[in-house]
């Protein structure tokens, strides 16, 4: 009969080993990102400068300025749950997995609604043509066309 391994508590030492690929991975798209917004194209979010695609998070930032303008149909238009992210902080502080995972579910399926309704030729829901993705996609075309 063979023991069983007491566990173990987080041990950085081994983990900062394999982590530091993702994180320079990570930073290698932040710059990406940054680079691509400080060239007047468009949006600093990862997520839409790697894949193109919107994420369900898209638009909220733009909610918010509306909201701060006290345009509130241009605040629901940009994103219609901005109303929402104090629940989700709320959840988030308080570890209340139930409430995150329904919030979760409501962003993605409206995230679903808006990308059959809007993408790919409505704001906040356009496909972003200089992704990093839409990049390799272009070069690809001409290395092989």
């Amino acid at each position: 009969m063979t023991k069983k391994k007491a566990h173990q508590p987080w041990d950085w030492s081994t983990k900062k080993n394999k982590l530091l690929p993702l994180l320079l991975l990570g930073g290698l798209f932040v710059a990406f990102s940054f680079y691509r917004e400080a060239h007047d194209h468009g949006s600093i979010c990862l997520i839409y400068n790697t894949t193109g695609i919107p994420c369900p998070s898209c638009g909220m930032t733009r909610s918010y300025l509306a909201l701060l303008s006290f345009n509130f149909q241009q605040a629901f238009f940009f994103h219609p749950f901005f109303f929402l992210v104090p629940f989700l902080f709320y959840a988030l502080y308080k570890n209340h997995t139930k409430m995150l995972y329904v919030l979760g579910g409501l962003f993605i399926l409206l995230w679903i609604i808006r990308m059959i309704l809007y993408f790919p030729h409505t704001a906040p829901m356009n496909y972003n043509p200089h992704s990093l993705w839409g990049f390799i996609i272009n070069l690809l075309r001409k290395v092989f066309s």
